[in-house]
C-alpha cells in the first residue's frame, strides 16, 4: 500500500512537472529550429552563407569605354568625351555561378561583343598633317574565370577579382603614317587600312550590389575595369602596335613591348589595351528545389 501510494504521489508530480518542463523543450526547439532565408543544406537551421552565394546562371549587359592607344597617348580619357571621339562599345556576358564556401561565388563567363576607338577630335584636320591619327573597329570574345566576394553576410555588395583571354577581331583600322617615297627626301602623310587580330590576356578588378527581386531571381548592378597584360604584336585589342605582317605595305607601327616613336624621335610609352565596364546583371539562382527539399525532412514549416 505504501509503495503504491510513493508511486502514485511520484507519477501526479511528473504530470504537473512535464508539461512545464516540455514546453520550455518544445520552446528551445523552436528557437533553434527555424526558416532563414540562409538554410543549411542538412538541416535547415541557420547558417552564414550570404544569401547570393549559391548556385546559378547570370546574363549581363554592359556598355564598355575603351582606353588604348589608338584613343590617346598614355592618359586615360584624355580628349575621349568628345562627342565626336568617344571610344566606345558593348558587350553580352553568360555565366555560371558556383558557391565557395559562405561568401563567394565562382563565375566561368563567357562574353561577346563589339569595341570601338578612335582620336578623331585631337588629330584631325590639323596643320601641318599629324601621323598619328588612329581608328579601329573590333568584334570580342572573351572567356574569363573571377570570383565575386561578399564580405557581409546579409547583403549584396560584393567585390570581383578575375583573368580572362580575349580575342579581338579586328574588321578595320586606319592608322595615319609619315612615309618617304624612293627618290625623294620628304615624307609625306599617308593612310594604312586594313583587318587583323588580337589575343591578349587580361585582369578583371570589380565591385558590385545586388538586389532580391523573387525567391530565385537577383538583379545586380556592376562596375569594372579590364586592362590587358601585355601589348605587343598580335597581342592587342585595337592592332597597334602593328606588324609588318599585319598590312599589304609592310610598314611598322610602334615598337613591341612598351615603347613607340613618333616622327619627331620622341619616345612613348604604351598604354595598355582594356576598357572601363558598367552594366545591369539579371540572375537564377536556384534556391527553390533546396527548399523543397528541407520542408520535405520536416525541419522548417
Amino acid at each position: 500500500m505504501r509503495v503504491t501510494k510513493t508511486f502514485a504521489i511520484l507519477l501526479l508530480g511528473l504530470i504537473i512537472a512535464c508539461p512545464p518542463a516540455a514546453m520550455a523543450k518544445a520552446k528551445k526547439v523552436k528557437d533553434k529550429i527555424v526558416w532563414t532565408k540562409t538554410p543549411n543544406k542538412r538541416t535547415g537551421l541557420f547558417s552564414t552563407r550570404n544569401y547570393f552565394v549559391t548556385h546559378g546562371v547570370s546574363l549581363n549587359l554592359s556598355a564598355l569605354y575603351y582606353f588604348g592607344d589608338v584613343d590617346n597617348e598614355g592618359v586615360a580619357f584624355t580628349g575621349g568625351f568628345n562627342k565626336e571621339n568617344v571610344s566606345y562599345g558593348g558587350g553580352l556576358q553568360f555565366a555560371y555561378l558556383m558557391p565557395a564556401g559562405n561568401h563567394c561565388n565562382m563565375r566561368f563567363a563567357l562574353m561577346g561583343g563589339t569595341l570601338n576607338g578612335n582620336n578623331k577630335v585631337k588629330f584631325d584636320n590639323l596643320d601641318p598633317p599629324r601621323d598619328d591619327y588612329r581608328k579601329f573597329q573590333s568584334i570580342l570574345i572573351q572567356p574569363a574565370f573571377g570570383v565575386e566576394y561578399y564580405p557581409f553576410s546579409n547583403a549584396g555588395f560584393y567585390l570581383y577579382g578575375g583573368v580572362a583571354v580575349t580575342a579581338s577581331i579586328i574588321t578595320n583600322y586606319e592608322f595615319y603614317y609619315m612615309a618617304r617615297h624612293e627618290g625623294s627626301s620628304e615624307k609625306t602623310r599617308e593612310l594604312l587600312k586594313g583587318s587583323t587580330f588580337g589575343i591578349l590576356p587580361m585582369v578583371q578588378l570589380g565591385l558590385g550590389y545586388s538586389f532580391r527581386l523573387a525567391p530565385s531571381w537577383t538583379l545586380s548592378i556592376e562596375a569594372m575595369i579590364q586592362e590587358g597584360l601585355i601589348d605587343t604584336h598580335y597581342m592587342n585589342l585595337d592592332a597597334f602596335p602593328l606588324a609588318a605582317s599585319q598590312n599589304s605595305a609592310g610598314v611598322e607601327l610602334g615598337n613591341s613591348f612598351g615603347k613607340w616613336t613618333d616622327r619627331y624621335g620622341k619616345e612613348h610609352i604604351h598604354w595598355n589595351d582594356g576598357w572601363f565596364q558598367l552594366g545591369l546583371t539579371i540572375s537564377y539562382r536556384w534556391r527553390n528545389c533546396e527548399k523543397c527539399r528541407i520542408l520535405n525532412m520536416g525541419h522548417a514549416k
